[in-house]
């Protein structure tokens, strides 16, 4: 099972030689990021040592000279108590800073070198199509240095200065689950409905390498007087949140089939004209300001359907099956 979980062969067990380099190619990059990983978390540990050692020498040199009886240690000490007091208000907020940047790197670990990660307020939500994401570079006990991932740009945080952010990691996060949203007339038929979400379904499945499973296919919204009802298409992608290319490029692939099985079966969503209000105080009805009742024209989805998901092959096969 992990040596198929690696190399990902389709449905009937076979694997091209192209197939088999880049699984290869996968894992040799995973551990050049472990490497990275650990040569990080080498440095880090190094530093903490040191700040460790800075402490434990400082009292053991006080209780030497307490047993020693050199000097009336803690007298010298409490003298410059009143003196660390003014300095104290001075860098308070920044050692408080410090602190929770120690707590966030030795504690929580929120991240490693070469993940995805991004940050955003934790008392608002994240985007449902995904966050903007910034590569690890490199870590230390005081800042983190990132790249964005769209133009290479390098920034750098300081420890404590996202603390209090919601980091978000794509490394650690499950399969994507991407949704698609697609409006079809109030007049459509349900078996037209049926009929679409068969084709969405089979297109999904012809796809194993990319596509998991159709998560959930329903209605969202029913805007009646706008003359829409609202579907969201949900599908589970098989490549991380970390590898974001081929999760845009299926779902660009998805978004296209949509489009061109809605044309197929003539479920095409066109919005109503807009009516200009000259009173300001009229109300006026959209549909009785441009045709009377008698000469509105039945829609297309109310015609027979005569199509099946099996008929809807031809539109499948513009899209190509993608072999990583």
């Amino acid at each position: 099972k992990s040596l198929i979980r690696l190399l990902r062969p389709d449905r009937q067990g076979n694997l091209t030689k192209l197939d088999f380099v880049k699984s290869i190619d996968e894992v040799y990059k995973q551990q050049r990021l472990l490497r990275a990983s650990i040569s990080s978390s080498n440095r880090i540990d190094n530093a903490f040592e040191k700040i460790v050692n800075c402490f434990f020498y400082f009292f053991l040199a006080i209780i030497a000279f307490t047993i020693l009886g050199w000097a009336n240690v803690w007298t010298v000490f409490l003298s410059f108590n009143t003196f660390f007091l003014g300095f104290s208000f001075l860098f308070g907020a920044a050692a408080s800073n410090y602190f929770e940047g120690l707590l966030l790197i030795f504690v929580r670990r929120p991240y490693d070198i070469g993940d995805r990660i991004a940050t955003s307020n934790p008392k608002s939500d994240t985007s449902p199509d995904g966050s903007s994401t910034w590569y690890v570079d490199n870590v230390t006990l005081f800042t983190t240095t990132v790249r964005f991932a769209t133009t290479n740009e390098v920034a750098t945080y300081s420890n404590g200065s996202i603390a209090q952010l919601r980091i978000i990691n794509a490394n650690r996060s499950p399969k994507g689950i991407i949704s698609v949203l697609i409006k079809f007339g109030l007049e459509t038929p349900f078996n037209k409905v049926t009929v679409f979400r068969a084709a969405v379904e089979n297109f999904i499945k012809a796809r194993p390498r990319e596509w998991i499973a159709l998560s959930g296919f329903r209605a969202t919204s029913v805007e009646a007087d706008f003359g829409y009802v609202e579907y969201k298409i949900i599908a589970q992608h098989r490549e991380k949140w970390q590898n974001i290319g081929p999760i845009l490029q299926s779902k660009a692939d998805l978004s296209s089939f949509i489009l061109e099985v809605t044309k197929k079966l003539d479920m095409k969503y066109e919005s109503p004209p807009m009516p200009v209000n000259l009173s300001a105080t009229a109300s006026m009805n959209i549909r009785g300001l441009f045709a009377d009742d008698g000469d509105v024209e039945p829609q297309s989805g109310l015609r027979d359907v005569n199509v099946s998901a099996d008929d809807l092959q031809d539109v499948a096969n513009l899209f190509e099956v993608r072999k990583d």
